[in-house]
């Protein structure tokens, strides 16, 4: 055999090798495939592993993403109820539920999320006409109604989408709210005035409780101090009582001691270092004071 005759079985060695390994694949643990023969899909879907099929070009693999994927909408102007314009952004978490439907449908990535945008968006737009602009911008208390709004819209197009194209939506949020320029000042004038005429209402109401307050503590005061003053008298009172009871006792054992001992308590009081008096020689007090 000749070198060229051999070169030629090499190759046609090699060639044939190759195309035998064509009728095994793998599959990554983050894809499912399909097999399509000549061009149409397989029943049956491969999991993570090595698979066989026909050789090539006879079957082929069409490998697909089983995680969960994320695809983020563009801000899009829409109108609500009382017509006003908003620009509502958003974002899906989608995942392939049906990959012969898929395949048989959108087949890519891109084609899926460009019908995902149309759903959603179409969907989306449906739900924010039927609410007023206090269910996104408010200052009321549980009147925003965002997540309940990206709750029903997230079912309404998985509906659409898994029926259609194996598209399952697991969920879906409104990631950003904003006013077109035409309309920000007017919905920032509006909640200003809101907010001023909360504020005020809590200042009434602070006004009228601080009167209510000091109203109490002052009726309060007069009771306490009512009450104090009437047992200040009968303190008082009985401590006059007592006093006189026991300056009777005292004048009664001996009067003119205690006659004598009044007109000194007197006198301490009138005279003081400073003081001149003039007594008369028959005085009690200058006896007194003599020592007489």
């Amino acid at each position: 055999m000749t070198l060229t005759k051999r070169i030629l079985w090499l190759f046609a060695g090699i060639v044939g090798l190759l195309w035998l390994s064509t009728a095994l694949y793998t599959i990554d643990e983050t894809q499912r495939a399909i097999v399509t023969r000549f061009g149409r899909p397989l029943p049956g879907v491969a999991t993570a592993g090595l698979h066989a099929k026909l050789f090539w070009p006879i079957d082929s693999v069409v490998a697909m993403d089983s995680r969960l994927l994320v695809f983020d909408n563009v801000p899009t102007e829409m109108l609500t109820q009382d017509k006003k314009n908003v620009l509502v952004d958003s974002f899906l978490c989608w995942r392939i539920a049906d990959p012969l439907r898929f395949a048989q449908t959108v087949k890519t990535r891109n084609e899926a999320e460009a019908r995902l945008l149309d759903v959603s968006s179409s969907e989306l737009g449906a739900a924010v006409g039927n609410e007023p602009m206090e269910s996104f911008i408010s200052t009321k208390e549980g009147q925003i109604k965002l997540r309940e709004i990206a709750r029903r819209v997230a079912v309404s197009v998985n509906e659409i989408v898994n029926r259609s194209f194996g598209i399952e939506v697991v969920d879906m949020q409104i990631s950003g709210l904003n006013l077109p320029p035409q309309n920000r000042s007017s919905v920032i004038a509006r909640m200003r005035a809101e907010r001023n005429r909360i504020a005020t209402k809590y200042r009434s109401e602070g006004e009228e409780q601080a009167l209510k307050i000091e109203a109490q503590a002052e009726a309060e005061k007069s009771k306490i101090l009512s009450e104090a003053a009437s047992k200040a008298e009968s303190i008082r009172g009985a401590g006059e009582a007592e006093a006189i009871e026991t300056f009777a006792a005292a004048y009664g054992k001996d009067p003119e001691f205690y006659k004598f001992l009044r007109t000194l308590q007197s006198y301490e009081t009138i005279i003081d270092p400073k003081t001149t008096i003039f007594l008369d020689g028959n005085s009690k007090l200058l006896k007194a004071l003599n020592g007489e």
